[in-house]
């Protein structure tokens, strides 16, 4: 797979899921967006949406439908949240309308005409979603098929997920942590974050790509804050229990702190609230949570520290997405950002190369063969403890790491092994809601 921007795998947006809340709202923005390239916006009277899969069976609970109209309204996401989603939905529902790019009024009520489709399957789906579109006569003027993928990848059947142009960049490398390391070597023996950060600048701007990973870190923090700060119950029934297991004295140690900063953001993700998806939603406490410990360590922490962290981070999560570790169950997620925040934190403390790629390779090992297998479909039982575990894995492992001098890098073994277990998997655990506890009654 062709070169992967470090914004590929540090998302900010709202929650709770990347596939079921993230995907319909780009899906819904596509659509109206190939819509007006056609020039057939101008046509359209009346929309249709039907939703399939995963999304079928969990959207009510992930916000979907609110999705859905803020992504045909073309409301940014990265300012929205559950309670945004809802009040566009209200809105839309109240007029029986929706306005297609924020412009153009069209008969729709998300009530009757966004239909969860459990009954229904189609071939090779995941979580797939149809948009339909009528004129005034109810001819039909379009009708569109996309499939969500994570990490803000949407396809119509039959395009290819790397269809999009690869951007050239100075300091190119196979999918591997060797040929990470090798680059590293052909820049003069830099750090990973200097090869990122070079890459990155070849995209945009050095001053936009810094700009935009300092807000990475501020929504990051803000997700920590606030969950550390709120009590009561998320949506699914949980009670929050952040803020209880926050240790308030000296005694406490890292691994303690990481853990308590992971849940807090993880159930802020779980009650929709604004969360950077690191690699994804289901995943957001983990590299949050080392980014503050790497910073609270720290006296004189500044931005430089933060970008570093976050390169570095962005990184790793890209470099393993390449590798395939993307579909593969919750090694992917929770595995992948724990593998990310082991190597940003590293690099903090001082670390080659080698050495962030050794601690990424021991907080991601722990995780081989883990499923996606979540209580009721919601990204909250066991994807919150898992959130907190993976933190305090990665601390220890960067601290680890930091300590061998020329550690040997297995990272891509590690790889290879973890897609031979996802081969294993069945395609219901690589996918909250289609099988095991998500199907289950719970004894009462």
């Amino acid at each position: 797979m062709a070169y992967l921007s470090l914004f590929t795998v540090l998302r900010p947006g709202p929650g709770p899921s990347s596939v079921h809340t993230a995907g319909p709202w780009l899906a819904a923005r596509r659509f109206v967006h190939e819509l007006a390239a056609s020039g057939q916006l101008p046509a359209v009277a009346r929309l249709a949406v039907e939703l399939y899969g995963g999304t079928a069976c969990v959207g009510r609970e992930s916000g979907a439908d609110g999705a859905i109209v803020a992504g045909l309204e073309s409301v940014d996401r990265a300012r929205c949240d559950a309670a945004t989603f809802s009040r566009t939905l209200t809105a839309a529902s109240a007029r029986r309308t929706v306005r297609l790019d924020g412009r153009h009024a069209v008969v729709f009520d998300p009530a009757d005409d966004i239909g969860f489709r459990v009954d229904r399957a189609l071939a090779n789906d995941g979580s797939a979603m149809r948009f339909a579109a009528f004129g005034a006569d109810g001819a039909p003027v379009a009708d569109r098929l996309y499939v969500t993928l994570g990490d803000d990848v949407i396809v119509s059947p039959g395009e290819a997920p790397a269809g999009r142009s690869a951007p050239r960049v100075p300091y190119d490398y196979e999918a591997s942590a060797d040929a990470l390391i090798g680059a590293c070597r052909a820049a003069g023996g830099r750090k990973l974050a200097f090869v990122a950060l070079a890459n990155e600048g070849s995209i945009a701007s050095p001053g936009e790509v810094r700009a935009r990973l300092l807000a990475t870190r501020d929504a990051m923090l803000a997700s920590i804050d606030r969950g550390l700060l709120r009590t009561g119950t998320l949506p699914g029934g949980r009670t929050r229990s952040a803020a209880a297991q926050f240790p308030d004295d000296d005694r406490s140690t890292a691994a303690q702190r990481c853990r308590a900063w992971a849940l807090a953001a993880a159930e802020e993700n779980a009650a929709g609230s604004g969360v950077v998806a690191a690699p994804s939603n289901g995943a957001a406490g983990i590299v949050a949570s080392l980014l503050r410990h790497a910073l609270a360590s720290s006296t004189l922490a500044s931005d430089d520290d933060a970008i570093e962290f976050l390169a570095t981070a962005g990184a790793t999560g890209a470099l393993l997405r390449r590798a395939g570790l993307r579909q593969v169950g919750c090694q992917g997620e929770v595995g992948v950002a724990a593998a990310m925040a082991a190597a940003g934190c590293a690099a903090v403390m001082g670390a080659t190369p080698a050495q962030a790629l050794h601690a990424a390779e021991l907080a991601l090992e722990p995780h081989r063969g883990l499923s996606c297998d979540p209580a009721g479909g919601r990204v909250e039982s066991p994807c919150i403890e898992r959130n907190g575990l993976a933190a305090a894995r990665a601390c220890a492992a960067a601290a680890a790491a930091v300590r061998v001098p020329e550690p040997h890098v297995a990272l891509d073994a590690v790889t290879r092994s973890m897609l031979e277990a996802a081969r294993s998997l069945a395609g219901r655990y690589k996918q909250a809601s289609l099988g095991g506890v998500a199907l289950s009654v719970p004894d009462c």
